[in-house]
């Protein structure tokens, strides 16, 4: 079998990480600025983690309100819906659509792997007219490291995991997958030392099938 290439999709093939940022943040504006920017502080400081995992924690340690089941997931469809109509608009990040055009024209399958709920994923993807593109769609509940390893064990090993938060890495890394960064130009990198980055997709297409 053709080993793959898997793909984040916030940040990696749609410029839409500070689309959930401010979806996070609007959630809790009744809450006063302080609140406000805590919430984008850990929102950064956690990018690639479940919302369920990151509202849970809100809403225990800085507001002091439920986090029971019911009262979570009302506030993920909150989320959601303000996260889908805004990730259908983003600008994708530049060669993102390139590159994909080039893997499936090599015979080189594109996967994705998001910490996005499977359903909304796959809509987001189908809207932006993504769809033709991959030969897999892991959202959560499934994980990125299992995704990973689930191509592995069916006797495709992913050939490259590209990704721009550490959760990325970490699940590369976890899974025996090589890695590369997305990191854009004027950010720091939150990536290991020596840890490869490029700034966006452009040319990475030709540069896979090449190797």
């Amino acid at each position: 079998m053709t080993s793959p290439v898997f793909f984040d999709f916030d940040g990696v093939i749609v410029d839409s990480v500070t689309v959930k940022t401010d979806a996070f943040v609007a959630l809790y504006e009744d809450d006063g600025q302080e609140v406000m920017e805590a919430v984008r502080t850990y929102h950064l400081a956690h990018t690639g983690m479940s919302r369920y995992g990151k509202l849970r924690h809100f809403q225990r340690t800085l507001v002091g309100r439920a986090d029971d089941d019911d009262t979570v997931e009302a506030l993920a469809q909150q989320f959601g819906a303000i996260v889908k109509e805004r990730v259908i608009a983003s600008a994708e990040i530049s060669g993102a659509e390139d590159t994909l055009r080039a893997l499936v024209a090599a015979g080189i399958p594109a996967h994705v792997a998001s910490a996005t709920p499977q359903r909304e994923l796959e809509e987001s993807i189908e809207a932006r007219g993504l769809t033709p593109y991959f030969s897999g769609i892991n959202g959560t509940p499934t994980s990125k490291r299992e995704a990973l390893e689930t191509s592995t064990a069916k006797g495709a090993k992913p050939r490259l995991m590209v990704g721009d938060a550490m959760a990325d890495f970490r699940a590369a890394h976890d899974a025996g997958v090589p890695f590369l960064g997305v990191v854009p130009n004027g950010h720091q990198s939150p990536f290991p030392e020596g840890t490869e980055a490029i700034a966006d997709l452009k040319g990475l297409g030709e540069r896979i099938t090449r190797s």
